[in-house]
């Protein structure tokens, strides 16, 4: 009976799952040394390719829905930044294939911590405000540099009856945030704040020690490191019937305390560090995955990711290990201090690149950013290549230094947008020649003489070119004109358009006809 026992309890237990494919990213270091931690990447199922991303200190991965960029907390001052002083942390970007080879740290305030994303691709992070947090968004484009930025929320003028909230992470929808919290018997823990209204529930306490909220990808929970109590879980406000403070991962021992959760983002694994330093913040951990049922909240059997000094902030994007692929590269910046000399004046070139290793000044190789001072001879082109051993892509750009014996007068010989009247929501493209310019600019962004430029503007608007020079400054003027829409076509649904008036507009006899024989295909089609 004994041995039946046995063989039940077994067969009961629940068992290893075979891993994912895609990139484990962690904060990994020397145990006791907060100044050594740097992100790593490891790539699953095969465990190979151990990258480090950054140069450290860095801690908070979050990877963006698309897999496409590391948001993390970098040290204001490494060599030993206190972790618990979030004055001395700023928020960076790095791609998942880490620093090197053309692609850089991106930094994108210089306050913030605790990153993560929406489902949108937004950028969400805290601000202190003393024991409260400013909860901030930003939208990055391709090259991760910051196009709008706004606050989300301020903890401290929507949940000003809480003593402490902060470590703030984003529901993918941005309608909740989990927040650590504390006050009180009743307020320490974690609780999910819902953004309008402003409202509170609580995820999970873990007694004192609720800390480091991770929301799963789909909104319905959130999880907290709970030390003796475990990693634990505890609905999003929107579940009907929702559960707080449940037991998911347990201690490995009674010596042992649970820090560090994270869930994958395909929510079908989570993560935790484990380890019995007291210091969880750079103490010696190991960190752990198991396959999670997201409709049981059941759990497999651990499987080490990474174990000795230590190993914290895990992190799993769910995707094919060769996508996504590393940044395409581009010519950033390519500029002259003159783009006209007298014989014997020098010039210098000033250029950027991104996402390229091999980088050559007219065939000549340089480094990804620099300057270089040269005295022309005679007028010639200078050619920048960016190019990718990875990629295999490539770009470039060409500018041209004028040497005139005689100084000449400047001149804007050409500028024009075409075309010069647009509908709403439609393109132009600027295009200019400049004859004799030492420095020039469009609307105070420096430009080279001969250039395009596409604009989509909104509204009527005029561009001014300004040229410096002999005689100068001389400026020309572009109006491109914005138009409505000439149409009040809906977008396309199903394989046809309706025109809500205007120009092509049918008789209702035969459109009644037509909409119905479109509504019999649509329901063949998706019905």
């Amino acid at each position: 009976m004994r041995a039946l026992a046995l063989l039940l309890l077994l067969a009961a237990a629940p068992a290893q799952a075979a891993l994912p494919q895609g990139y484990f990213v962690w904060s990994k270091g020397t145990a006791g040394d907060a100044s050594s931690r740097k992100l790593h990447r490891l790539t699953l199922p095969d465990r190979t390719d151990d990258r480090v991303l950054t140069t450290g200190e860095d801690v908070e991965p979050a990877i963006s829905p698309d897999g496409k960029w590391v948001a993390f907390a970098k040290a204001k001052f490494p060599g030993g930044s206190d972790y618990h002083d979030v004055k001395l942390w700023k928020i960076y970007v790095v791609s998942i294939h880490g620093a090197g080879e053309g692609r850089r740290e991106i930094k994108i305030d210089d306050d913030g911590t605790w990153p993560s994303w929406s489902k949108s691709g937004a950028l969400l992070y805290n601000q202190a405000d003393g024991t409260h947090s400013n909860i901030v968004r930003v939208e990055l484009d391709e090259r991760g540099r910051v196009t709008k930025k706004t606050t989300l929320l301020a903890t401290r003028e929507a949940f000003a009856g809480f003593v402490e909230a902060n470590e703030a992470q984003s529901a993918p929808d941005e309608s909740w945030l989990a927040v650590r919290t504390r006050g009180n018997a009743t307020q320490n823990g974690v609780s999910a704040f819902t953004v309008n209204p402003p409202a509170s529930v609580l995820i999970a306490r873990a007694g004192d020690i609720g800390c480091m909220p991770q929301v799963d990808p789909g909104g319905a929970f959130g999880l907290i490191a709970g030390a003796t109590a475990g990693i634990r879980w505890g609905h999003g406000p929107q579940i009907a019937g929702r559960k707080e403070d449940q037991l998911l991962v347990p201690p490995r021992s009674p010596m042992h305390l649970a820090y560090h959760p994270g869930v994958s983002s395909d929510g079908r694994w989570v993560m935790d560090a484990q380890g019995t330093d007291a210091d969880h913040n750079s103490g010696h951990y190991d960190v752990a995955i198991h396959a999670l049922d997201p409709a049981t909240m059941a759990i497999s059997d651990d499987q080490m990711l990474a174990t000795g000094e230590f190993n914290g902030w895990p992190r799993l994007w769910v995707g094919a290990p060769s996508a996504p692929p590393p940044p395409v590269p581009e010519v950033s910046d390519f500029f002259a201090s003159s783009y006209t000399v007298a014989p014997g004046e020098t010039v210098t070139l000033t250029w950027s690149t991104f996402g390229a290793d091999q980088v050559s000044l007219d065939g000549v190789m340089v480094s990804s950013e620099g300057m270089q001072t040269l005295m022309p001879p005679m007028t010639g082109a200078h050619t920048l290549v960016a190019k990718s051993s990875v990629t295999g892509a490539m770009d470039s750009r060409t500018l041209t230094i004028t040497v005139n014996a005689t100084p000449l007068p400047v001149a804007i010989t050409r500028f024009a947008a075409q075309p010069a009247t647009i509908e709403r929501g439609r393109s132009a493209v600027l295009g200019w020649e400049v004859a004799n310019a030492t420095t020039l600019d469009l609307d105070g962004h420096p430009v080279t003489p001969t250039a395009m430029r596409e604009v989509s503007p909104l509204e009527t608007t005029s561009y001014v070119l300004t040229a410096q020079g002999l005689n100068g400054p001389v400026q020309a003027t572009v109006t491109v004109t914005v138009e409505a829409q000439k149409t009040g076509l809906l977008p396309d649904r199903g394989g046809f358009r309706c025109d809500v008036g205007g120009r092509g507009s049918a008789p209702l006899g035969i459109m009644l006809p037509l909409l119905t024989l479109g509504i019999r295909r649509l329901r063949r089609r998706y019905f």
